[in-house]
């Protein structure tokens, strides 16, 4: 019996999702709900800077991790700097929640200050450490993200 349960949770059950997800993609693709490529805007980085989160453990102030929320391109640059906070907030939200479950000692830092290191061809952060913005700045140009088109 033990092995039954074994297998099952091992193989059957990992097979059973994965056809449950694939079955959902196939019925989404037939119905017309598949992703759209939204057009891009040129993005101008010396004006529509990325916001820079950083998580610290609270207790012995050590930098846990940084996150780069970029400017949303997708949207006219008249929007770009609330919808940009506004994913900024959403970014903080998913990130406390997680620290939450995780029962983890954080606070966020936001910085706005960044600039570009045209030398290096990275963004800096308040204190000089770099940040690299190469993939989002060959996106901005139409190009691909991540390796995909």
């Amino acid at each position: 019996m033990e092995l039954m349960g074994r297998i099952w949770r091992e193989w059957v059950g990992p097979f059973l999702a994965a056809c449950a997800f694939r079955v959902g993609l196939a019925f989404d693709v037939l119905a017309g709900r598949v992703p759209r490529v939204s057009p891009r805007r040129w993005w101008t980085r010396s004006v529509e800077t990325p916001l820079l989160v950083e998580a610290y453990d609270w207790t012995d102030e050590r930098l846990l991790f940084s996150v780069l929320v970029w400017p949303a391109l997708e949207e006219p640059a008249t929007d770009s700097y609330h919808l940009q906070r506004e994913r900024t907030r959403q970014v903080l939200e998913v990130l406390h929640r997680g620290a939450g479950e995780l029962a983890w000692s954080t606070r966020y830092d936001v910085h706005d200050g960044l600039y570009w290191d045209d030398e290096r061809q990275v963004w800096a952060g308040p204190d000089g450490f770099p940040y690299d913005g190469a993939r989002l700045f060959g996106y901005s140009r139409g190009g691909e993200v991540g390796g995909a088109a």
